[in-house]
């Protein structure tokens, strides 16, 4: 059963959760001039959300991002992923992102906590084994901050690498695109990009750099970045894992709104809608690219399928307590470099 949940807090930010994909279908916050809009880029018609292929504000896995050629071999076994695309996007054709979750609800004076659980079952998608899986949301009354946890546990050695794709228009129910949006990236190094699967890790040469604070829009229309990718779709790896670190800063320097990210997680991918359907978007109009970012917080996509990642961060062993985190802080006076 289809069904959405408003969460509000004292300072005029308002969170529309969905139980399709433990999803984000709304987040309202106030401009400068005291006005609640929403900051994020979602479909008009809510009936028209759960089940949309751009992902909106899901929960993407078991694996966020794209599993090369749709298949792993995992413990000398080969699995395939069920998926429409060729590389086994966001947990293919069964991703968590279009099954309905159960939820609960927990309140305290200091914040409201929405858990999201499902059970995914051995084989779902190609995915090896049964992952007991809950989505939290957390939003505090007192504070702008909205704090994401994905907590999961399986039976067999699988692949979970979770995230969250969200779009975002600070600008206010999308009035405008987020060209001149200003984005801080706390990365030096990024992976170099063919055919939308990771080859290497790179430094970032300075049309793909974030690291000095500056508007999307500076080198989005580079011809290498274009011809590649048509605009930004690189997963970027942060100076240093640190929960506690701000790693990424959005500013619409019309509306002064901003947010603020920190996560767990050593990656993000930026993805700056360089596709889009028909779907008429809470701007009342069809959607147009470059209209909102997705800032994905993750372990590396693909990691299982790169010779060049050591370290396969996606598998979940067999008993195994996976726990990260995504924190987002809504209208942040300073930025913190």
């Amino acid at each position: 059963m289809l069904t959405f949940i408003d969460i509000e807090n004292n300072l005029g930010t308002k969170v529309t959760l969905c139980n399709v994909g433990a999803s984000i279908y709304d987040i309202k916050t106030l401009d400068k001039n005291g006005l609640q809009e929403s900051i994020v880029y979602t479909t008009k018609n809510k009936d028209e959300f759960p089940y949309d292929n751009s992902y909106f504000g899901k929960t993407i896995g078991r694996t966020g991002g794209r599993i090369s050629s749709s298949k792993f071999s995992l413990n000398n076994k080969d699995y395939v992923i069920e998926s429409s695309d060729p590389n086994g996007l966001h947990g293919g054709s069964s991703s968590l992102a279009f099954k309905e979750f159960s939820s609960q609800k927990e309140e305290t004076e200091d914040y409201i906590k929405i858990i999201f659980s499902y059970y995914s079952v051995d084989k779902e998608s190609g995915y090896p084994g049964n992952l007991d899986l809950k989505v939290s949301y957390t939003l505090y009354k007192n504070n702008n901050v909205l704090n994401l946890e994905y907590d999961a546990t399986c039976d067999q050695d699988t692949l979970l690498n979770l995230s969250n794709h969200t779009y975002f228009n600070l600008s206010g129910n999308a009035k405008n695109n987020i060209l001149e949006h200003q984005l801080f990236i706390n990365a030096s190094k990024m992976e170099r990009i063919e055919k939308l699967i990771p080859q290497e890790i790179i430094s970032c040469s300075p049309i793909y750099s974030f690291k000095n604070m500056h508007a999307i829009k500076d080198n989005l229309f580079n011809k290498e970045i274009i011809n590649n990718t048509n605009g930004y779709d690189f997963p970027y790896i942060f100076d240093e894992v640190n929960k506690n670190k701000e790693q990424i800063y959005l500013l619409d320097p019309v509306s002064n709104r901003s947010l603020s990210i920190k996560t767990t997680y050593p990656v993000v991918v930026i993805y700056t809608c360089n596709y889009v359907g028909e779907e008429i978007m809470n701007n009342n109009k069809i959607a147009r690219p470059y209209n909102a970012v997705c800032l994905e917080a993750m372990y590396h996509p693909n990691t299982i399928n790169s010779p060049f990642l050591k370290d396969k961060l996606d598998v979940l062993k067999k008993g195994q307590k996976y726990h990260e985190e995504i924190t987002y802080t809504f209208n942040k006076e300073e930025k913190e470099c």
